[in-house]
């Protein structure tokens, strides 16, 4: 996905979140147990990936997007409405980087190409929840 010309971000959080949607979503064991694994897997790979294309923050890796989308979806009601807005609210917060994004994504390590989408997906999920608990969403 990272060798996409344009919007690489995108295509990754679109292709991941179509794929939790339909594979994922719904069974509580299997999104913990994926997201720790796609978590556990990304903090392993990060700092090599950053020396090997010699990239603060290489637009060929896509992991992180993968990482902040499924957080995003992480034990929500599997409903279109709320795949949608996640997926719009987690690229809104990507591409804009609001505080306290943006102090990820400065970071100067490794691990801020990795944050940045991981308090993103994270924001994106309570957001979402905070939509259904006040009815403003319907799930």
């Amino acid at each position: 996905m990272g060798k996409i010309p344009i919007a690489q971000g995108t295509v990754a959080a679109l292709i991941s979140g179509i794929l939790y949607f339909n594979f994922i979503s719904g069974n509580k064991f299997l999104e913990i147990s994926i997201n720790l694994f796609v978590l556990s897997i990304s903090f392993l790979l990060i700092k090599k990936v950053k020396i090997f294309w010699k990239d603060n923050d290489p637009h060929e890796v896509v992991i992180d997007e993968v990482a902040g989308m499924f957080l995003s979806f992480l034990l929500l009601p599997k409903s279109f409405l709320v795949f949608a807005l996640a997926f719009l609210i987690f690229r809104f917060l990507d591409i804009t980087k609001i505080p306290p994004i943006i102090f990820f994504d400065r970071m100067k390590s490794p691990y801020g190409i990795l944050l940045d989408d991981i308090v993103g997906g994270i924001m994106t999920n309570l957001i979402i929840r905070i939509l259904i608990e006040y009815r403003i969403v319907q799930a």
